[in-house]
Order: C-alpha cells, then sequence, then structure tokens
C-alpha cells in the first residue's frame, strides 16, 4: 500500500504533466534546459522538473537525510514551487513560518522540534554553522549584537529566507530561527510550505553532519 507521502508526490507529478514549462521559468525564475523542463537547485542539488516528474541529477554536496519519506516530499515541494502561479518579487520583508498559518499555530509550537534538529549539530559550535553557511552561499548580514548573527539565503529562486543564529549561555540554549520572505505564502499553500520548512532543516542539519 502506498505511504501519503508517495500519493502525494504521484499527485504532483500529474499535474506537472499539464505544466507550462517555459512561463514558470520566466515567472520562477528557472533555469530552463530545454522546452519542458526546469532546473531547480536546492541546498547544492539540482533537480530537473519535467512531465514526468521530479528528479535528482547532480549532487554538487552529497548530503542525505534519513528521516522516512525525505526524498518524497522534498520533490514534492520542489514540484509545487514550478506549479507555482505566483508572478511577484520578495518583499525583502520577513517573519517566522507560523504568521502564515492564520493563528492556527503559534512560534514554538514545531520550533522546539526544528531547533532541536539544527542545534545538536551547531548549537556548541558557530564556526561549523559559518563554514557550512559560506559553502551554501549564504550571506552573512551586518551583526548588531554579540550573541545574534543572521545570513540571508535564497532556498528558491524567489523564496529568501534569514537565519538567525542566537548563541546560547548558560541560561539559554542556542537557538536557530528561520525567517521567510512575507510573499513565501504566496507561492505555497502553509502545508505545504511547512513541509519546504522541514525539508530545508533536516537537510541543513544532514549537510553538518558531514
Amino acid at each position: 500500500m502506498q505511504k501519503g507521502y508517495e500519493k502525494t508526490y504521484d499527485w504532483v507529478a500529474k499535474l506537472l504533466h499539464d505544466c507550462d514549462f517555459e512561463d514558470a521559468a520566466k515567472r520562477l525564475n528557472l533555469k530552463q534546459p530545454s522546452r519542458d523542463e526546469v532546473s531547480v537547485e536546492f541546498l547544492g542539488r539540482t533537480y530537473l522538473v519535467n512531465k514526468k516528474g521530479v528528479h535528482l541529477t547532480e549532487q554538487n554536496i552529497a548530503w542525505s537525510c534519513k528521516s522516512e519519506g525525505f526524498d518524497y516530499n522534498l520533490k514534492s515541494v520542489l514540484g509545487y514551487y514550478v506549479l507555482s502561479e505566483a508572478n511577484l518579487d520578495p518583499l525583502n520583508d520577513f517573519c517566522v513560518i507560523t504568521s502564515f498559518s492564520g493563528g492556527v499555530f503559534r512560534e514554538g509550537d514545531s520550533g522546539d522540534i526544528f531547533n532541536n534538529a539544527l542545534g545538536r549539530v551547531y548549537g556548541a559550535d558557530y564556526q561549523k554553522f559559518c563554514r557550512v553557511a559560506e559553502k551554501l552561499g549564504m550571506v552573512f548580514e551586518e551583526n548588531k549584537s554579540n550573541l545574534k548573527y543572521t545570513w540571508r539565503y535564497s532556498m528558491l529562486p524567489k523564496i529568501p529566507i534569514k537565519i538567525v543564529y542566537y548563541e546560547g549561555d548558560e541560561e539559554y540554549p542556542t537557538k536557530l530561527q528561520i525567517l521567510y520572505d512575507k510573499t513565501a505564502i504566496l507561492f505555497y499553500k502553509f502545508e505545504p510550505l511547512a513541509v519546504l520548512n522541514g525539508c530545508f532543516i533536516g537537510a541543513l542539519a544532514a549537510i553538518g553532519e558531514l
């Protein structure tokens, strides 16, 4: 019996059969190797998206995530991005992902789980995080606090994010917070955006363990 993440991917793949890839490439700033396909970069990987689905074609950084269904979930949300009908540029105004939930979730409802994944890998070693950030092409923003460091990154071409690293002390543990441009919710509904967020965090943790 197919699992939920497999059914979701199959559904996305069927939708891609009718996708206008030329239009998607123009609106979403994607490379287009040929008329009926586009390529999507995600954390050192290159995926080819065409009428048959989403396919991993290249790994500049050879990471893997062991969580069940990860690869299906990631391919699904990359397919969702290509299928998006949004046509706008980022506002460069950022917020936590729970702000998109319409009040259903509050910051911290799932943040502890995500923070544990990143904190376990990077919490005691900011220099390790810096090395990974630079390897991925993140851009460091001016530091206004000795214990708070902000890095900017394009998760997808029109979805910029900020990663804020709050260095821990004797009273508070290290915290990593991901902020999304407020237009992200116009490219994704909340649920697939949350899945994308989980995939990004899982992959970023996996890269730190290489």
